[in-house]
């Protein structure tokens, strides 16, 4: 006799398919400590370490309509902590949007993202309470292909970040981006061309923010290369300049550079290479952030996939505020992770992973290291993307 499982739920030119897991978690530093200071102190006594329960449940959709593609996914999730109960929480998902396409020369995209979740501790300063943060993003893109070798891409943005600190209640962030670019897809395997992106943000009830606003341009070029189906490049250089009146501003070599290789029929690896200026909700400052990683997928068999991983991150603070003084904060962050998916059913997967975590800094505050264990078991009904 087969033993039955949940099943996604057709429906005419779309599916809709549900999901939920459940997840046990055990970190040996769950605040991103310093551990050369003081120990918190839950229910259980003062240690570092603690083991949470996450549950999730969700439904993903799609729907077609002629050459339009209607999307979306849901989630609702649920943190139960056994020793820092202060840290119980839930967090919620809303992700949707259309692919639309008219005739064969413009296409794009709506979407429209909503996620409410805990910040994590390592953007947060030796803190120990609960921090909740909502993220809104709004994206349009139209694409037209002027001709079968040139292709116009225009994309949108809108983004919201709603983030208190217990010192800065009614901290958040608000950034409107409009990028352009223009593509050359007349060599095989190859589209190349060049893009400009201008940014403007605004950080709202930061009182380190003496000038709120600031503006940040950027300009460079962006290749994606195929190599017989078994490689591919992808990346994008340019220039970033943002103009912080807080801050001083920024200005320097941005860009992103990736490289994946199917190394067997089993076997792939994944290298990326990058250097951002980014938002530092935090402080209300500047971040510079030069990254390299590297993961291994490796498919042992059609129920089995073991995946390992590295990366490294430089990051950059300059005149932090230390205290009543500022100073050029420096960081070096470090992950390496491996997880085993076992497909045990075709809608069961269980899925143990480890991690482990450490960052140093010139400011001890900011220094700390962990390990994490844990497994997740998902329930959700397998299909071929669509």
């Amino acid at each position: 006799m087969g033993v039955a499982g949940p099943s996604a739920l057709a429906m005419a030119d779309g599916v809709l398919t549900p999901y939920a897991a459940e997840d046990i978690e055990h970190n040996t530093n769950v605040f991103d400590l310093n551990k050369n200071g003081g120990t918190p102190v839950g229910k259980n006594g003062p240690t570092f370490a603690d083991t949470f329960f996450e549950t999730r449940a969700g439904i993903e959709g799609a729907y077609l309509i002629d050459q339009q593609r209607f999307f979306g996914t849901a989630e609702f999730r649920r943190f139960n902590y056994d020793n820092f109960t202060v840290l119980d929480h839930n967090e919620e998902l809303f992700d949707g949007g259309l692919k639309w396409r008219l005739a064969r020369a413009v296409d794009g995209q709506l979407e429209y993202r909503h996620e409410q979740r805990m910040v994590q501790f390592q953007d947060l300063a030796a803190a120990t309470q609960l921090v909740l943060e909502t993220e809104k993003n709004a994206t349009a893109s139209v694409n037209v292909n002027l001709t079968p070798e040139w292709r116009l891409e225009s994309l949108v943005k809108d983004h919201i970040l709603s983030s208190p600190r217990t010192d800065v209640p009614g901290l958040s962030l608000r950034e409107d981006s409009i990028k352009e670019g223009l593509k050359y897809l007349g060599v095989a395997n190859l589209a190349a061309g060049l893009e400009a992106e201008y940014l403007d943000g605004k950080y709202n009830h930061d009182p380190l923010a003496l000038n709120p606003n600031y503006h940040q341009i950027s300009a460079g070029v962006a290749a994606t290369y195929v190599i017989s189906g078994s490689t591919n490049f992808t990346g994008d250089l340019g220039y970033t300049h943002r103009a912080d009146p807080t801050n001083a501003g920024l200005s320097g070599l941005t860009g992103n550079i990736g490289y994946q290789r199917s190394v067997t029929a089993k076997t792939t690896v994944n290298v990326l290479l990058s250097r951002g200026l980014n938002t530092y909700l935090t402080t209300g400052g500047n971040e510079v952030d030069t990254s390299a990683a590297a993961t291994v997928n490796y498919q042992a068999t059609y129920k089995i996939l073991i995946k390992a991983g590295y990366s490294y991150t430089n990051s950059k603070f300059p005149g932090a505020p230390d205290g009543a003084v500022t100073i050029d904060r420096v960081d070096h962050f470090k992950t390496a992770s491996v997880d085993l998916t076992y497909q045990v059913l075709h809608w069961l997967s269980i899925r143990p992973y480890a991690r482990y975590r450490t960052r140093s800094s010139n400011v001890d505050l900011y220094s700390f290291d962990g390990n994490v264990v844990g497994v997740e078991l998902l329930v959700k009904q397998l299909r071929p993307n669509r």
